[in-house]
Order: C-alpha cells, then sequence, then structure tokens
C-alpha cells in the first residue's frame, strides 16, 4: 500500500476515533450565517431569542400563519446548514395556515454553545416550551426531517409536559445514531474502517428504544425508497417499533424533498385536518 494512503487512513481512523468522544463531529454540521430571511422571500416571522435549561441561548423563528391557524408546527431540520435553509421545507404550511416554529439548535445561525447529544435535547425541550405557551388552544404538532426527525423520538419522549404535543410527523427519519453513523462511514473507502468506532457512539438516546414511548399520539412518517442518505429500511424498523395510530408514506425523490411534492403536502394536511382543537 502506498505511504501516502497508509498515512491518510492512519489520519482518518485517529480523527474518527477522537470524533466518537463528542457525536458533534460525526452527525451535525452547524452553519453560522443567515443567506436569507422569511421576510425577504414575503412571509412575516419573528425572531424568537430562548433559552435551554443548561442557560444555552438559542436563536429561533416564528412564523405565523397566513389567515387564521388552524395549528402550529415545532419544525425540527437535519443535521447541516441552519434555519434559514430548511425555511424552504415549511412556508407551504404557513400558506395552508400553520403558525411553524423553527427551532434554532445550538451553535447553528445564531444559537450560542456546541451542538451535541444530549444537549441538543434542551433545544428541543425549550421549543416545546416556547410552543405549547403561546399556542392559544391550537393543536400542536412535532414535525422532523432526517436528523431533526430522529431528534423529535426522544425529544418528546424524555418532555416532562409532552402531553401537550398533539402529534408527530417524521420524514427520513432513522432508527440508531450509531448504525447511521456506521453507515455514512461505510460508504468512503477513506472511511470504511471507522465504522467500528463509529458503533461506539452511545444507544441511550437511539430513536428506536424511545419512539413507542409517547402514549397514543398519531404518527405520521415519510420515507423514500430513493432516498441515499437515510436508507429506507432504517426509517421503516423505527416505525414497526411505533405504537399505533400511525401511517407509513412511501414517497419519491430525493432526501428531504418530501414536501416538493403536492401529494405530499395534501397527506400532511389530510393528517394535520384530523386532529381536534384542543377545548372542542
Amino acid at each position: 500500500m502506498p505511504f501516502i494512503i497508509k498515512r491518510l487512513l492512519i489520519t482518518a481512523l485517529l480523527l474518527g476515533l477522537s470524533a466518537c468522544t463528542s457525536i458533534t463531529s460525526l452527525m451535525f454540521y452547524p452553519l453560522k450565517s443567515y443567506p436569507g430571511t422569511p421576510e425577504q422571500l414575503g412571509f412575516e416571522f419573528q425572531v424568537v431569542e430562548h433559552q435551554a435549561f443548561d442557560g444555552t441561548q438559542l436563536h429561533s423563528w416564528w412564523l405565523p400563519s397566513q389567515g387564521e391557524a388552524k395549528g402550529s408546527v415545532l419544525f425540527l431540520h437535519g443535521n447541516a446548514q441552519n434555519i434559514s435553509y430548511h425555511q424552504f421545507n415549511i412556508h407551504w404550511l404557513v400558506k395552508a395556515g400553520y403558525n411553524v416554529f423553527m427551532l434554532g439548535y445550538r451553535q447553528y445561525g445564531a444559537s450560542d454553545g456546541q451542538a451535541m447529544l444530549p444537549d441538543i435535547f434542551m433545544d428541543v425541550h425549550s421549543g416545546l416550551d416556547w410552543v405549547t405557551s403561546h399556542n392559544e388552544n391550537l393543536p400542536v404538532v412535532l414535525l422532523g426531517q432526517s436528523m431533526g426527525a430522529s431528534l423529535a423520538v426522544y425529544g418528546l419522549a424524555s418532555y416532562p409536559q409532552k402531553e401537550q404535543v398533539d402529534a408527530v410527523v417524521l420524514d427520513a427519519a432513522f432508527d440508531s445514531y450509531a448504525g447511521m453513523a456506521a453507515e455514512a462511514m461505510s460508504r468512503h473507502w477513506l472511511t470504511w474502517l471507522l465504522q467500528l468506532p463509529a458503533l461506539t457512539i452511545t444507544r441511550q438516546y437511539d430513536p428506536i428504544n424511545w419512539v413507542d414511548q409517547w402514549g397514543d399520539k398519531p404518527l405520521l412518517m415519510f420515507h423514500s425508497p430513493d432516498d441515499e442518505t437515510v436508507p429506507y429500511d432504517r426509517g421503516q424498523a423505527l416505525y414497526e417499533k411505533a405504537r399505533p395510530p400511525k401511517e407509513w408514506v412511501p414517497t419519491q425523490g430525493a432526501h428531504i424533498r418530501t414536501f416538493l411534492f403536492p401529494e405530499n403536502q395534501a397527506k400532511l394536511l389530510e393528517f394535520l385536518q384530523k386532529l381536534s382543537n384542543k377545548g372542542q
């Protein structure tokens, strides 16, 4: 084996072993800058400065519905970039009459702190606190995509006021952090040897261990067989463990392109419309 390749493999292995002491290096890829705001795209929005339980300052966005609100959605985006990049996945919900709270995780955008497990679950709880305290008797729905979908599982299961959340929607969720990290490492020859170090990531917060801990909240799950980022069978494994009522929707297209398709938007709106207003 050429010397340079040996050096690359050794370096990659050492970096991987180091990264396993902080899941951040393997699973979270935050960006600080915002290329655009909802206002620049014609949507009213409010910057929400709130605090996680450990005192970390978080910077999130609240987009009120256009027209009378039918419900409030807490949106958890994937592991890369920040809320500015992911806002295009939820603008249609605002137009359809739903308030949307876009959670700015720690280290992402203008939020402080460092993104890692389990600290980031405090951010999910802080977002839930804000939405439920500003909800005005409307249904509250937790919507996550990719990493956000998987964070939603333990985030809700460990939330002390989980009864205030009415339903959950997961798009391209996976069942295990360690398993997903090893999957990512296996896709390139340079990181192939890092599969074993990746498997040392704690399984304490794995979604598959917590997805049946919400009670009887309705669950809607989307996943595309064409998804090359989160394998279809990892989403299916999570769905199988979940308690009813639940519905699985096979979609199409690449990773988290779900809501680019009108039929998937219609399926989510149908699901949301079935939720009874609180207090009625």
